[in-house]
């Protein structure tokens, strides 16, 4: 009877365990084989294979960011299987795998360790040996001497020995003073990410189904917020005889949680983050302004039900407007020889054939896209009355064809480093200006002159006289072409009359009162201009002139 009970057991545990194997689904070994990267956000897509048995049966995608969007994600296939269903799971029993950063972490700690334990013993065998010397140091017995010759030469030992004992103590105190520093420092970053309360993880689930035993390949697309991309350029010239050599960049972060590994990055212009509803105008209707009742008149005046109840439902109804108005209206938040540009109707995409690794550690990792060399009219420029240097530009013509976004620039004339700068594509010049920094070897002088800064009174009015020479010279052994700029001021008053007495062959612009030279100088050579306005004003009113 007890054999015939637990024959019956052991049957009943077969029948639960294959149940539940039959239930299991199967995990997919999938690895990341293409990365988009968008101006927020990723496209993420993983290749896998998976052994399918007969009938339907679940496989599953495991270990995925937990901050992937559901409804992004799409899964195809090729084999002798039809995929049936998809559908997303969060799995708060299995936390995110370890990082990179915190295994990396956690390999020094114990290598830091292991040094110290072996130093820390080389030490104590030295301090030992020391001691043994120092019990040893006398030598010879109380009935007979020793002879100098024995006892310089074993003076000699002594003193040799102690002091290589001593050199490499200070050695080995040294390195452990560093070790140990190391180690501390590396204990305070490995604790900083392990006080991080552990994220869940996503799972994909797929359902299956297939006519004979095989193997199904499987690709799974996915997108993931935690990431984004921000271009920036470098900008060299060698001279002013040269083109501008740019060279554009992408400074890719991403904190998913998993690592880019090997793969070829593509770099797309487009932000899938933001709204992508079309906007629709609703008519306006126009009544007369009623102003609002207050808390107690709305909660107090008399009125009748089906009054009171219409008023409710426009308060409802407004505040849902209010709502979906504030979600349409809320404002979105050198491999460059291996890199190929595609354009569609609404973005740009730089593929790069180049392998990279981008590591979830939320840090800035710079990609090369494209090299461009640029045919570029040189001159330089000064607006003394708001800075005293004088600013070598590049003017670009046809800079509309070159992809670019707005980003800041790293500037870099004859060979070395002069500033930083900023690219701004949104532009509608024909021209795109590029500021390659200052020029010291080019000054511009404004000095005020004083004798005309007195008022006159003629009757009921006041007229100023302001006047400024400005003098630029080239202190370059090469001719140069420089464009001067100062301003006369503008009057918004009928009653404020400005008149341009000299502005030495200026252009003015009537519209801004901006005044502007282009001018020619030789290697040595300084020209000069003369600015002088007049002001006249009500002597009852006061202007302020600089």
């Amino acid at each position: 009877m007890k054999k015939i009970i637990t024959l019956s057991l052991i049957l009943l545990i077969g029948i639960f365990m294959e149940l539940q194997a039959q239930d299991k689904p199967t995990s997919v070994t999938s690895s990341i084989s293409n990365v988009t990267v968008f101006l927020s956000g990723a496209e993420v897509q993983r290749e896998g294979r998976v052994a399918v048995k007969v009938g339907a049966q679940q496989v599953i995608f495991e270990n995925l960011p937990v901050r992937l969007n559901p409804q992004s994600i799409q899964v195809s296939g090729a084999g002798n299987f039809t995929i049936l269903g998809v559908s997303h799971r969060t799995n708060y029993l299995k936390p995110a795998e370890k990082t990179k950063e915190a295994e990396r972490l956690e390999q020094l700690v114990k290598s830091l360790n292991e040094k110290i334990n072996q130093q820390t013993a080389a030490q104590e065998v030295l301090k030992s040996e020391e001691e043994m010397l120092k019990k040893n140091q006398y030598i010879g017995g109380a009935q007979t001497g020793v002879k100098v010759a024995e006892l310089k030469e074993f003076a000699d030992y002594f003193r040799s020995r102690l002091q290589a004992l001593n050199q490499e103590s200070l050695k080995i105190t040294k390195e452990l003073t560093e070790w140990k520093e190391e180690l501390r420092q590396a204990k305070e970053q490995l604790s900083i990410i392990q006080n991080k309360p552990q994220q869940p993880t996503s799972e994909v689930l797929v359902e299956v189904t297939a006519p004979a035993v095989g193997e199904a390949k499987l690709s799974l697309t996915y997108m993931v917020y935690d990431a984004d991309w921000s271009p920036s350029y470098d900008l060299r010239s060698s001279d002013i005889n040269n083109p501008v050599e740019l060279t554009y960049k992408a400074n890719v972060r991403q904190s998913t949680g998993e690592e880019w590994k090997n793969v070829k990055p593509i770099f797309s212009t487009a932000n899938p983050t933001i709204n992508s509803t079309r906007p629709v105008l609703n008519p306006w209707y126009l009544s007369f302004y009623q102003p609002p009742l207050s808390r107690s008149q709305f909660q107090f005046n008399a009125m009748p039900m089906a009054e009171s109840r219409v008023a409710a439902d426009y308060l409802e109804y407004a505040s849902e407007m209010i709502v979906e108005d504030a979600k349409l209206e809320a404002p979105a938040p050198s491999a460059s020889v291996y890199t190929t540009v595609q354009e569609s109707q609404t973005s740009v995409e730089f593929v790069v054939d180049v392998p990279y690794t981008v590591p979830s550690d939320g840090q800035s990792h710079v990609v090369e896209l494209a090299k461009h060399s640029l045919p570029a009219v040189y001159e330089y420029y000064a607006v003394r009355k708001l800075e005293k240097d004088v600013f070598l530009i590049a003017k670009v013509a046809g800079w509309e064809k070159l992809n670019l976004l707005s980003g800041a620039a790293n500037l870099f004339f004859e060979g070395k480093y002069v500033g930083e700068s900023y690219i701004e594509t949104r532009q509608t010049d024909e021209e795109l200006t590029l500021s390659l920094g200052r020029d010291k070897n080019i000054t511009v002088t404004r000095i005020r002159k004083k004798d005309f800064a007195e008022k006159q009174f003629l009757g009921a009015s006041i007229t100023e006289t302001r006047e400024w020479d400005l003098t630029v010279h080239n202190k370059k052994n090469q001719a140069i072409t420089i464009t001067v700029e100062d301003q006369i001021p503008v009057s918004t008053e009928k009653e404020i009359k400005i008149e341009a007495v000299n502005i030495s062959k200026a252009q003015l612009d009537k519209d801004t009162g901006k005044l502007s030279w282009k001018l020619a100088l030789k290697p040595s050579e300084s020209q000069s201009m003369n600015v002088k306005y007049t002001v006249k004003y009500p002597k009852d009113r006061k202007v302020v002139l600089e």
